[in-house]
């Protein structure tokens, strides 16, 4: 009896820990509400573009073009090196 007890007391500690908190349950609602209230200011087309979005967009793509740019840029290198030094 007393053996059963003590691994019910187990098992409830364990649901309990495996349960979210209040807490977690609250920040989930307000991400949810974040998330609705973008969607919707999407819907409405209140989006605007600012001066940082336009900057990390155009650092995105330069650091996408940036290493074919080098390797471009190695190979005319090399090329005119390999040219000039034979002449």
């Amino acid at each position: 009896m007393l053996f059963r007890n003590r691994r019910l007391e187990e098992l409830e500690r364990v649901a309990e820990a495996n349960l979210p908190s209040k807490q977690s349950k609250e920040e989930e609602a307000k991400k949810q509400e974040q998330e609705e209230a973008i969607r919707e200011s999407f819907r409405q087309g209140d989006t605007k573009i600012t001066a940082k979005d336009v900057l990390a967009m155009s650092i995105a793509v330069f650091s996408l073009l940036l290493p074919y740019i080098l390797i471009i840029c190695a190979g005319i290198g090399l090329t005119l090196f390999f040219l000039l030094r034979g002449g």
